[in-house]
């Protein structure tokens, strides 16, 4: 849209606004108006602060009223007119912008605003206490910087109590199209104790590549080193006892409050933009401290499992046990949580991996099993008694089998269970929970569902093949949105039953989600819990005397002796 051809009363209000201003201003000479080759409209004139002369554009965007005219400064201008300005040649940067804009602003109030703030830097005594209306984040201060240092604030509390001149370490160099980026991985401290950053995940050292590090404390009294030419830096490194080889690539100088990082090539030094990690306070609720001790159980580590798994990693799980055969192929990006990096490698080994990346502290066990698969006897049952002794189990597989299994190991340890589905074509799922005492059997909690269904006379929508079969003739068919709203709510059903809360906020423990019309859901967002009758009260079952006791205990010793003298006839 060209507005001053198209809104037409608009740019007479702004044509009227400026020849007033003209009118009223001594400090304000009229040039005229321009179109430029954007088919932008300018107005130019010159802002006289005392015997200086600034020549500014007013410049509109061709979508005014809908975003401010900018003022900056006219032609070739290789000077900083104020320290509220994008550069040298930039536009200033005033009482008005994008973030607090009102359409009825006309361009004479934007150029009374550029002269209110050339007044102020041109006074020496008020020059620094100008208010600024914003100012730029992080990202836009280093979008143009290469060579960076992460400096954790680990590393900051090292670098200020280790008490030792020099340290000599490892770092970890994460190369990519836009920067390199270093982070610190240890230090070795009298050549034997060895100090490791907690916050650098294990995967790192693996994937990236690890470079030498020397940490120098410095006092800040004294000068910094020349950076003109590596010989000079390395004369400043000898002054101090060390010895470098032609390229050493990594040095960090520790300053009180201030580190600095140099990048030492054979011909050249590079100084690195340090940036600080800041400690400013966990972002969760202090009632999810707790989930660094809990133990969870993810069976399936496909598209579901992988989300669920990573998403309470985010959460501050600390132990976990992965459980999946499958191998992650270029035909699973289309809904689960790993990346090209993980081609041809197990699901669960990958997901342990982002785990750990996500959550440097997390300790993560692997069994590369298929629950209810074809497998050895003896790995099941060990299997099953490791599943028991979690927190949480949850079956992310969607197949009967693991199903199966998982109930015994959840009624073995008494251990909670969470299940969910996707429904094929992406109409919907289901989560579900069971807490031990509280529900019943997750497989008396699987009739109910099927009784719920036949009750409202929808047929079980269940599959009859794995979640995932690659040898299926039919795909099965949900895209990542629809996985990650179930994988989401299963999540927060996990944590709601991990951290744990009293009352939970789930006031019923199935729910059928739907996410677009179809079976019975009626339009998305359709959302239907299952109501279970509540736990009979246990009937009471006959017991045993103790003679009676006594002859079934004497029965099976029986049993062992003779079992232990035919594996051992010597």
């Amino acid at each position: 849209m060209i507005w001053y051809i198209q809104n037409a009363d608009r740019f007479r209000l702004e044509r009227l606004g400026l020849d007033r201003l003209v009118g009223e201003a001594d400090w304000l000479q009229p040039f005229d108006w321009r179109i430029d080759a954007s088919a932008r409209i300018n107005w130019d004139a010159d802002i006289l602060v005392g015997e200086q002369t600034f020549p500014v554009t007013l410049r509109y965007p061709n979508h005014f009223p809908h975003s401010p005219p900018l003022v900056l400064p006219r032609g070739e201008i290789t000077t900083r007119w104020s320290s509220h300005q994008w550069g040298a040649g930039g536009e200033l940067c005033l009482e008005v912008g994008p973030d607090n804009w009102q359409p009825h602003i006309t361009g004479a109030q934007m150029l009374e605003s550029a002269q209110r703030l050339l007044v102020m830097e041109a006074d020496v005594e008020t020059a620094q206490e100008i208010p600024s209306r914003h100012k730029s984040t992080l990202g836009q201060d280093l979008r143009l910087t290469f060579s960076r240092l992460l400096c954790t604030p680990t590393l900051s509390a090292l670098a200020s109590s280790h008490g030792r001149p020099v340290l000599h370490g490892k770092a970890n160099l994460a190369i990519h199209d836009e920067s390199f980026v270093y982070h610190v991985a240890h230090f070795n401290i009298d050549g034997e104790d060895v100090w490791f950053d907690p916050s650098a995940p294990k995967p790192l050292t693996a994937e990236n590549y690890n470079v030498d590090c020397i940490l120098v404390r410095q006092p800040h009294d004294e000068e910094l080193p020349d950076t003109t030419s590596p010989e000079d830096f390395r004369g400043y490194l000898a002054a101090r006892g060390i010895v470098t080889a032609a390229e050493c690539p990594l040095v960090l100088l520790h300053r009180p409050n201030e580190m600095l990082a140099y990048k030492l090539y054979a011909s050249s030094v590079s100084t690195l933009t340090v940036v600080v990690s800041q400690s400013s306070g966990n972002r969760l609720t202090s009632d999810y401290g707790s989930l660094a001790g809990r133990k969870v159980a993810v069976v399936g580590c496909g598209s579901i499992g992988s989300k669920v798994a990573c998403s309470l990693a985010r959460s501050g799980v600390g132990k976990f046990l992965l459980v999946d055969d499958d191998l992650f192929l270029p035909e699973n990006l289309v809904r689960h949580e790993l990346d090209w990096r993980d081609i041809a490698t197990h699901k669960a080994d990958g997901i342990g991996r982002r785990i750990q990346l996500i959550n440097p502290t997390a300790e993560v066990g692997i069994r590369r099993h298929r629950l209810g698969g074809h497998e050895a006897s003896g790995n099941l049952e060990t299997l099953i008694e490791s599943i028991s002794q979690m927190d949480l189990i949850i079956d992310a597989t969607s197949t009967p089998e693991a199903f199966n299994y998982l109930c015994a190991a959840a009624d073995t340890g008494a251990t909670p269970m969470i299940w969910a589905e996707v429904h094929g074509g992406g109409i919907g799922g289901m989560i579900a929970r069971r807490r031990p005492g509280i529900e019943p059997s997750p497989v008396m909690m699987r009739l109910a569902i099927e009784n719920w269904c036949a009750d409202k006379g929808i047929v079980t929508n269940r599959a009859e093949r794995p979640y995932e079969d690659r040898n299926a003739d039919v795909p099965w068919i949900a895209d990542d949105a629809d996985v990650s709203v179930i994988a989401g709510h299963a999540t927060r059903m996990a944590i709601d039953l991990l951290i744990p809360r009293a009352p939970s906020i789930f006031p019923y423990s199935i729910y059928f989600i739907g996410l677009s019309e179809g079976w019975f859901y009626s339009e998305p967002f359709h959302t239907e819990p299952v109501l279970l009758e509540p736990l009979p009260s246990a009937a009471p079952t006959a017991r045993l005397n103790e003679a009676e006791v006594a002859v079934e205990r004497d029965l099976v010793l029986e049993i062992l002796k003779r079992s232990f003298s035919e594996a051992n006839p010597s």
